[in-house]
């Protein structure tokens, strides 16, 4: 069985896959985009991983942050991770629900493909803009007039697959690759969970973010991927500490609003809790029937 815990920030997803990892002798298995650069620690509330439980712990600190790692490179790192357990039973978590979804579903990248460099070279903007919204009117209105680099791949990706890429990746959206996946939600009421955000925060910088900011950006290029993460890339446009400290938590409240619209749009079978106990009394009680 995969047991995929899923959340927004902060809800407790890592405290709950430990207690589950421990109790049922689980591997737990890293879906956070964030989580899994080697460099980047404080801001991003990776869990407690030692020489004496790091045997549990998958895709995590195996990347370095100067290299481009994106959701695909991960779709083929998790698939072959998931495949040394076979049917064995499976932590996932993080809170990158695009990680999850290319993981666990038939989610295909149409952005691989070659288009030609002179590919609809004499359209205009505004031409490439009326052929999209005759073939995919959601998708051109997402994209708008001025986007270019994405009218083009949008309409590529149509002449190459006589589908528009909505109706591509909608093919997939549903389709579960892995039998017994269970969908384990943490959803606690907001006002718990902003004040759970305030005090991650908090305990970021008691912790030393703004040391390990100062010395990333002293040693790498503050344009890399990696620094676009919340507990980072706030650094980058404010110099005040209070104010980055309050900028990071109101980035992190918007993020997990973000989190939870996603994972309740896209997975429509995940039962849902309030807490870290409700979620864990419930796999007690299957427990008695083997899980």
């Amino acid at each position: 069985m995969i047991y995929a815990i899923l959340g927004p920030t902060c809800s407790g997803k890592s405290d709950l896959a430990e207690k589950l990892s421990l109790d049922f002798n689980f591997p737990i298995i890293n879906f956070d985009a964030f989580q899994v650069y080697k460099e980047i620690k404080k801001g991003t509330a990776k869990p407690n991983i030692t020489e004496e439980n790091k045997s549990r712990y998958y895709l995590y600190d195996f990347v370095s942050i100067k290299d481009n790692f994106d959701v695909m490179n991960y779709q083929k790192i998790g698939r072959e991770t998931l495949k040394k357990f076979n049917n064995d039973n499976v932590i996932l978590v993080g809170g990158t629900g695009l990680y999850l979804k290319a993981l666990l579903f038939d989610y295909k990248f149409m952005d691989e493909e070659k288009m030609p460099d002179d590919y609809k070279k004499d359209s205009t903007n505004n031409d490439l803009y009326e052929e999209l919204l005759k073939i995919d009117e959601n998708d051109a209105l997402k994209i708008g007039q001025n986007n270019r680099k994405r009218l083009l791949r949008a309409l590529y990706i149509y002449e190459v697959h006589g589908k528009s890429k909505s109706e591509l990746n909608d093919n997939g959206k549903d389709k579960l690759l892995y039998e017994n996946v269970t969908f384990i939600g943490l959803d606690p009421d907001r006002d718990e969970l902003y004040n759970l955000i305030n005090k991650r925060v908090d305990k970021m910088f008691e912790n030393g973010l703004v040391e390990e900011v100062k010395e990333l950006f002293s040693h790498y290029d503050n344009s890399l991927r990696a620094f676009q993460a919340i507990g980072y890339k706030e650094f980058l446009v404010e110099q005040n500490i209070e104010k980055v400290k309050e900028l990071i938590k109101k980035n992190t409240r918007n993020y997990a609003k973000r989190q939870l619209t996603f994972f309740k749009n896209q997975y429509k079978n995940v039962i849902w809790f309030k807490n870290i106990d409700e979620a864990y009394f419930y796999f007690k009680n299957k427990s008695y029937n083997g899980l």
